[in-house]
């Protein structure tokens, strides 16, 4: 498995941890400080986290504008914490270019979620990569 996507599993449980209530500041990274994946791999999944949560209003904005007939509490929250992540990946970081970010979250999805959440993940996130609309760090 590739560093990237090992970070994204990584950031991935903790999104999840953090979405469920444990303090971000004090516990989330001071426990993926002590994983046992590689220095690379924890750096990436650290990345991730900080982006999301420094832009989490944005990417919550988008997030619910893009999902019809839904709102973002109904979701369940493996769906949730892998569209912020998507959400972050292709607007705010300009690293990873969008269909990357689109296709991982599908990868993760298949692994995480349920036996719907790829197609229903690919629906918004394909909606969310096509809007021309959102104005981001990274494309604005």
């Amino acid at each position: 498995m590739g560093i990237r996507r090992e970070g994204r599993q990584l950031a991935l449980r903790y999104i999840y941890q953090i979405d469920l209530g444990v303090n971000f500041e004090e516990k989330a990274l001071a426990q993926l400080e002590q994983e046992k994946s590689s220095k690379k791999v924890k750096t990436f999944a650290k990345e991730r986290l900080l982006g999301l949560y420094n832009n989490r209003d944005e990417i919550d904005d988008i997030l619910r504008r893009h999902l019809k007939n839904w709102s973002l509490e109904r979701l369940n929250q493996t769906d949730k914490s892998i569209l912020r992540l998507a959400i972050f990946e292709m607007k705010f970081d300009p690293t990873v270019p969008e269909k990357v970010a689109l296709n991982e979250a599908i990868v993760l999805a298949k692994m995480y979620g349920s036996e719907e959440s790829s197609k229903f993940l690919n629906g918004v996130l394909d909606a969310v990569m096509h809007d021309k609309s959102v104005k981001t760090k990274k494309n604005s």
